[in-house]
């Protein structure tokens, strides 16, 4: 094993979480063992411990990373888009926002699913930390928007949760699963279909 003196500590952690992102992602968090993960990036087991005490604060590490500039952008460009009342618009806003996020972060997004079905004992903190700022900014357009007597009297978090899910379920089979059938329908085309099942749903009849 040749190690890698020339990489500052900084690069050195780096690449020891990018290697844990794609392992973890393809084999689960159980699936690999700290010798494997140190030998992906061509350091000794007590050289990855310097850095990473044990495999939760590896998976600890690689969750706060996960909330990168990207993701910072994204959070504040759909809160900007949420502070307006056109719908259409902010519902087109947020479903291409998830369809770039799953292209741009795949393997993060597979790490997370494994993650999920194992039961880690880090997907509260995930979902507290990442997914809920996310889901208060639909919910409390939603919200408003009933309140404007826009939208019907639905639950907000539901709804929030059947738009989410079809997109989801979208990216995932075509960008995750690489399902053929999915993937003939163009991602714009399923934007739009989305968004316009959606909102004939909710959408207030009288106003």
């Amino acid at each position: 094993m040749s190690l890698l003196p020339r990489l500052s500590s900084q690069q050195r952690r780096c690449a020891i979480l990018d290697a844990a992102i794609r392992l973890f992602s393809g084999r689960g968090f159980r699936g690999v063992t700290t010798r494997e993960l140190a030998a992906s990036v061509g350091v000794s087991e007590p050289v990855l411990y310097q850095h990473f005490p044990s495999k939760k604060d590896l998976y600890t590490a690689i969750l706060e990373a996960s909330k990168d500039q990207g993701y910072v952008d994204a959070l504040s460009g759909l809160a900007r888009v949420a502070s307006g009342s056109d719908d259409r618009e902010f519902f087109t806003h947020l479903a291409r926002e998830m369809i770039v996020w799953h292209e741009t972060k795949p393997e993060l997004i597979r790490l997370k699913l494994f993650s999920a079905l194992e039961g880690h004992e880090s997907m509260d903190e995930l979902n507290e930390k990442q997914h809920k700022p996310f889901l208060d900014i639909i919910t409390g357009y939603i919200q408003r928007r009933i309140e404007e007597g826009a939208f019907t009297g639905v639950q907000p978090l539901g709804a929030a949760l059947a738009f989410c899910g079809m997109i989801g379920q979208y990216c995932q089979n075509t960008i995750l699963f690489k399902s053929p059938l999915c993937s003939t329908i163009e991602r714009e085309e399923m934007v739009n279909l989305t968004v316009q099942i959606f909102l004939n749903g909710i959408v207030e009849k009288n106003s």
